[in-house]
């Protein structure tokens, strides 16, 4: 079988979740036994040279790249206000990227196109009758992560903006949906959303596998920081959370917790905080995560799967996260990592991990299991071509 991947960025080398989730929708069709071809963006904020892909995947990936500025800026926001459609959308969308694609889908036969997010959505009625079949691959369900972000927010008119979004992004995200041949959502809470709204559409929960025995395991003899987080800070509920802990937590921290962040874009005012230190460059995720006695994800905003809470689980590492940070990964708080909502609850479960090593090896022993026996790529790579054939024979 033949699958042309469509997203609005190039996934390799990958830096942040979005770009890791889609990797292994790359590798979960090729370990599948079909021939993948790739339509993606090059964005100039995350620009990279285009049509490199790991060695894993070289020779087994074809790839179609598209330069484009597709960065946020005040004007093309208040630009936005006059149309109908969601900047979300909108900047994605330029008639020679339409170009590009309806020529990739007239030169070959490709049997599904695999929508990346809806973010690409506006380019679907053009390559509509181009291929039979079309699947959304659901990274989250958008527009509640920007409900959610628009109700955490202070500003009244930062606030009506991002409702006025989020209700354009709903609209769009639901047409596009109701399109759709099939739909693969990252996690079972985003599944029970589209079956409640799409009940008759085919729908297979396509998780972000790993190679988790290929992981470096955690060990507590080579921790050298307390508390490390890892995120991209371009996106804005990581931004969010963050500046939460900053506000709310950290004043409810003894100085014994050390606290190392790592990402990029931090905003230049997170330097003045005391009793951390932070890494705007991380050239090994895996490394910068693993030094750390614990990690922890202060997400208030969100959707979908936390990449890096699979990759964290993963290696073992023992973690603190909030309730919506782990929604979705089928992670059972004080088995497998605690759980705290809370100023006082978060502040309270990182001093407990600090202070204790029996829970810290405890809880790495029970994240890697289940990393283990849930998120083995293999395994996933197989249920998915099971259902696609199921589907469409």
């Amino acid at each position: 079988m033949k699958v042309l991947i469509v997203a609005n960025k190039y996934p390799y080398p990958a830096r942040d979740g979005s770009s890791i989730a889609l990797m292994s929708s790359i590798r979960s069709w090729v370990r599948s036994g079909s021939e993948v071809h790739l339509f993606a963006l090059n964005p100039r904020k995350s620009q990279v040279e285009p049509d490199q892909m790991p060695e894993d995947l070289k020779g087994k990936v074809r790839t179609f790249t598209h330069a484009l500025d597709t960065d946020v800026n005040p004007w093309g926001a208040v630009k936005n206000l006059l149309g109908t459609r969601p900047y979300h959308i909108s900047r994605f969308l330029k008639e020679e990227i339409q170009n590009h694609l309806e020529q990739v889908c007239r030169q070959d036969d490709y049997q599904l196109i695999q929508w990346e997010g809806p973010f690409m959505g506006e380019y679907f009625e053009a390559v509509r009758d181009s291929v039979k079949t079309h699947y959304l691959r659901a990274h989250n369900v958008e527009h509640r992560i920007w409900l959610r972000v628009a109700t955490n927010q202070s500003n009244p008119l930062t606030k009506r903006y991002l409702r006025l979004q989020a209700r354009r992004l709903k609209r769009f995200e639901m047409n596009f949906c109701e399109k759709m041949d099939g739909i693969l959502p990252i996690s079972t809470v985003d599944a029970i959303f589209f079956k409640e709204h799409f009940p008759n559409k085919p729908r297979h929960v396509l998780l972000p596998g790993v190679e988790v025995a290929t992981y470096p395991q955690w060990k507590e003899s080579e921790t050298t920081d307390s508390a490390v987080a890892l995120a991209s800070f371009d996106w804005a509920p990581n931004r969010e959370g963050m500046e939460w802990f900053f506000n709310r937590v950290t004043p409810l921290l003894p100085k014994n917790v050390k606290i190392k962040i790592g990402g990029r874009d931090m905003p230049a005012h997170w330097k003045k905080q005391n009793n951390l230190s932070l890494i705007e460059n991380v050239s090994d995720s895996k490394a910068f995560l693993s030094k750390g006695k614990f990690n922890f994800i202060p997400l208030l905003s969100g959707s979908g799967i936390r990449i890096k809470i699979v990759e964290a689980i993963s290696m073992g590492i023992p973690l603190v996260a909030t309730s919506i940070a782990a929604e979705g990964s089928g992670l059972l708080p004080g088995l497998h990592f605690l759980c705290a909502d809370t100023p006082k609850e978060f502040a309270d479960a990182m001093v407990l991990l600090a202070n204790s090593q029996d829970i810290r090896l405890r809880l790495s022993r029970e994240a890697r299991t289940f990393a283990l026996e849930n998120y083995d790529l293999q395994k996933i790579a197989a249920d998915l071509s099971n259902f696609y054939r199921s589907h469409h024979k």
